[in-house]
């Protein structure tokens, strides 16, 4: 079973008034937002975002500078970055958004990309933008893609490819 953890550090908030046909809009900003994800006790990821716009009626959080940790055993395995993002309260997926960049640790993989969303019911990033992977073997560059958020599985859609070192 998955569990969700919110904590606000830091926070400022403030009401906003102004909504859609002159009903009213609730919202909160946040600066500092930290969510985390854990399963059978084991944290699964966390979400850092420098300042947040929730959204209440909406329920999104836009995010300003988001940051996102995959773990695996309570290891970081990743590490993805972006300039903006919303994260889905009810869902907990979130979209990244301006230079995303998604490094894994393990095998020293990094993904660049314009937008990439995380689906966090099926532990699944996807993205159907231009892409390029970066591996020690080589580079990867596609349109589209559905990975594992360690890089561990990767499927690029119209995929080419570039491998480095010696031919066999």
């Amino acid at each position: 079973m998955r569990h969700l953890l919110a904590a606000v550090l830091l926070a400022s908030s403030a009401c906003g008034k102004a909504g859609e046909n002159g009903r009213e809009e609730r919202r909160q900003v946040m600066e500092g937002l930290t969510l985390s994800q854990s399963e059978k006790g084991e944290p699964s990821w966390t979400l850092r975002s420098r300042r947040a716009v929730l959204r209440e009626d909406a329920k999104l959080a836009t995010l300003t500078e988001p940051v996102m940790d995959f773990y695996k055993k309570g290891k970081a395995v990743s590490r993805v970055t972006a300039l903006s993002g919303e994260a889905d309260t009810e869902t907990n997926g979130v979209r990244l958004s301006s230079s995303v960049v998604l490094d894994s640790f393990d095998d020293r993989s990094r993904l660049t990309t314009s937008e990439l969303f995380y689906d966090s019911a099926r532990g699944r990033f996807t993205t159907t933008a231009d892409i390029l992977v970066k591996r020690p073997e080589g580079v990867l560059r596609g349109k589209g893609l559905e990975a594992k958020p360690d890089l561990s599985e990767i499927r690029i859609f119209n995929q080419s490819s570039t491998l480095s070192g010696a031919q066999r």
